[in-house]
């Protein structure tokens, strides 16, 4: 198992102030609640952040329920089977949400193991230090050399969409494709057939809203 001790990123992640509130809005949850993916990525590139995923040992769904309620925000259960209920928050800088999962797999570990991409599996504390960062797979040093790297030999062939999720991600944030990423992208096209039509479209219009979509399509077609 990677380590999960919580070190510091070499900065200070920036948050705004929703996310700053949750630990003292949640002293009384007595279930373990970190902050996962691209909120913690965006956090330490200092971009804006608008969603939030967030894990936890509990329920998902009561957990959201109960940010909604402390932030005076609306609840919705997004996914009753996976236990995943979201919390949409009005902030002076426009509309923050607050998605929460029960943990992939029963831990913390696990749960940042299935994910994509490298630079989207560092995980934060809730209840901790909001500047220190538990980062298994080594996302942060990723991220400072500039590096698009998937989690594990499963992570694309698992659901060949993160193909067509990696192209977009390593323009958006301006990464090199690692080597044996680059290859699973490649070898996952053929199967993006196998993916919803819904899966595929809703990624194929992020990709075309970015700031350079003429280079993310150049890369897409020459993998």
């Amino acid at each position: 198992m990677g380590d999960l001790i919580p070190k510091s990123p070499g900065t200070s992640l920036a948050w705004n102030d929703p996310v700053l509130d949750l630990p003292e809005l949640l002293t009384d949850v007595s279930d373990a609640v970190y902050i996962v993916g691209g909120a913690v990525r965006d956090a330490y590139l200092r971009r804006p952040i608008k969603d939030v995923d967030l894990v936890t040992s509990g329920s998902g769904m009561q957990l959201a329920r109960t940010i909604a309620n402390r932030l005076n925000g609306a609840y919705y259960p997004l996914d009753a089977e996976r236990d995943v209920g979201r919390a949409l928050i009005e902030t002076p800088d426009g509309r923050l949400i607050f998605d929460v999962a029960r943990f992939r797999g029963g831990d913390l570990y696990t749960d940042l193991s299935d994910r994509d991409f490298t630079v989207n599996a560092i995980a934060v504390d809730v209840l901790g230090d909001l500047n220190l960062v538990i980062d298994p797979l080594g996302g942060i040093d990723d991220l400072k050399a500039k590096l698009l790297r998937r989690c594990g030999s499963q992570s694309i062939p698992n659901d060949p969409l993160r193909a067509l999720r990696g192209v977009r991600q390593s323009v958006q944030f301006s990464l090199r494709i690692e080597a044996e990423t680059l290859r699973d992208i490649r070898a996952a096209n053929e199967r993006l057939r196998e993916v919803s039509a819904e899966r595929v479209r809703d990624e194929f219009v992020k990709l075309l809203n970015l700031a350079k979509p003429a280079t993310a399509l150049r890369v897409a077609h020459g993998v």
